[in-house]
């Protein structure tokens, strides 16, 4: 649970036992919290500053954390790609298609836009990929149109 939690937050692994993350506020209220979740379920946790890295360590933890998110945006990517490689096969906007088709194609658009939110949330350092990752997924997009309200671009211009 500690792992995955660890994780969803874009925290890079230095050992079994230890993460690192950069400070903010809110990630920082995150770890205190999921270290109280392990101390109520009777395991050891600490949240620990680190107050000073040398240039090499700070160096490797940075590339690190940016090869982990620059691997999900290429992932992310290949899926958007595959996508637009399917492109006939989907609903046509506005026409008299299968509702189920055009539900699917709108759950699978919703669920590339979710998974892009997910990785920028965690991506602190501002990962190689993250511009085509959203670039390809709002070219998918071209197929919203009469298809969902719900689809909004992903682009950086449009993140808030």
């Amino acid at each position: 649970m500690a792992w995955r939690s660890l994780r969803r937050l874009g925290a890079a692994m230095l050992t079994p036992g230890a993460a690192i993350l950069p400070y903010t506020e809110g990630l920082q209220e995150q770890l205190d919290w999921l270290a109280q979740e392990i101390e109520d379920l009777g395991g050891d946790a600490w949240v620990l500053p680190v107050l000073g890295l040398s240039a090499r360590e700070e160096a490797r933890v940075t590339e690190c954390m940016r090869q982990d998110r620059q691997a999900e945006y290429l992932e992310l990517t290949a899926d958007a790609q595959n996508f637009l490689k399917r492109a006939p096969e989907h609903p046509m906007p506005g026409g008299d298609g299968d509702h189920a088709a055009r539900l699917r194609t709108e759950k699978e658009l919703l669920a590339l836009q979710r998974r892009f939110r997910k990785i920028r949330t965690r991506d602190h350092l501002d990962a190689p990929g993250r511009t085509e990752a959203a670039q390809t997924i709002d070219r998918c997009l071209a197929f919203r149109q009469g298809i969902s309200a719900k689809l909004r671009p992903a682009t950086d211009d449009h993140l808030g």
